[in-house]
């Protein structure tokens, strides 16, 4: 029997309208016809016509769930356009607050997966070590989410000493949990059960379809700018490069709950002994003429900001990021699979 299934444009589990139709056999997917939302607002063209002071409010505002890698990416551009260095303790912080919303995306995207396959159990300490990671961004920001730290030069706030002991420890009962956690998916066996095999992107599809990030890394790519190309405190190292080879369902859980811990491990490793010294940046009303580049590891994957500076607003922003999965990146997964 052949029959059409639309899902869309609504679902508790998508950050934005989509549609999604199905042409299933029986109870094989045969094709796959995928549909954007209204979800595009063209962020990088109202940059432009913003003066440079007043562009943190929407460049933090892009993605709510990465908005530190988004305003990381923009503050570095302009830092190169205006020849700044960084202190190394807004260094640490701002690499500090990158890992911890690394941690929460990650854990976001475990729990949905988890909440699918009806594991109860496990999704609710996902949940809840998001929930500490939450109060951890909270503790270096006073935001859970919208941070709204990094300035060129340095970073909006600083730790003082009892917050700087709160986040040791919240780190700290993060990497213990999350050790835990990964060890119990690993050896979950109804959960590899009903993953294992499913939704294989295969290694020579990786670079045919664009694909970065974590779930490369879940099918062996090696690429990760926080090591190939480091930029703010990951100069002194990175966390631990987490790849898996199957490229299926449960290789990318385990990678996201792999990648968490390491970063939440580095990160306690990290802020341990924060520099002392000058942290504070400001913003800029100008800065001189030119081209400056800067490309972030973001959760989702490798996060690219070009601006080309007037010498007052930015002429021209472009913003390229892992855009959301395709008709051939889903078809690749899915078609001929259920």
């Amino acid at each position: 029997m052949s029959y059409l299934l639309p899902l869309g444009p609504f679902d508790q589990i998508w950050r934005g309208p989509q549609r999604i139709v199905l042409r299933v056999e029986g109870e094989r997917i045969l094709d796959i016809e995928r549909y954007d939302g209204y979800h595009a607002r063209d962020c990088a063209v109202r940059l432009r016509r913003l003066p440079l002071a007043h562009c943190y409010p929407l460049v933090n505002r892009i993605c709510g769930v990465h908005s530190h890698h988004h305003a990381l990416a923009w503050t570095l551009c302009l830092e190169q356009l205006a020849g700044l260095e960084v202190p190394p303790r807004a260094q640490v912080m701002r690499t500090a607050l990158a890992e911890i919303e690394r941690i929460t995306s990650h854990l976001l995207e475990c729990a949905r997966v988890i909440a699918l396959l009806g594991l109860r159990d496990v999704f609710q300490r996902l949940f809840g070590l998001r929930e500490l990671a939450l109060r951890a961004a909270q503790t270096i920001t006073g935001h859970r989410l919208v941070q709204d730290f990094a300035r060129p030069g340095g970073t909006q706030d600083d730790l003082h000493t009892d917050e700087h002991r709160e986040l040791q420890a919240m780190l700290a009962a993060l990497a213990d949990d999350l050790e835990r956690l990964v060890g119990r998916l690993w050896s979950h066996r109804g959960l590899r059960r009903r993953t294992a095999g499913v939704g294989v992107l295969a290694p020579p599809l990786l670079e045919a379809l664009h694909i970065q990030g974590w779930i490369a890394r879940a099918s062996g790519s090696q690429a990760d700018e926080r090591r190939d190309h480091p930029y703010d405190a990951y100069s002194q190292g990175a966390p631990l490069r987490v790849t898996l080879s199957t490229g299926d369902v449960f290789a990318r859980l385990m990678t996201l709950a792999g990648e968490a811990f390491e970063s939440s491990r580095w990160t306690r490793d990290l802020v341990r002994e924060l520099p002392g010294g000058r942290w504070r940046g400001d913003l800029l009303d100008a800065v001189p003429p030119g081209t400056a580049v800067t490309t972030v590891e973001a959760p989702s994957g490798a996060l690219r900001y070009r601006v080309v500076s007037d010498g007052g607003r930015a002429a021209t922003v472009s913003i390229e990021s892992l855009a959301r999965p395709d008709r051939m990146l889903l078809r690749a997964a899915l078609a001929e699979r259920l």
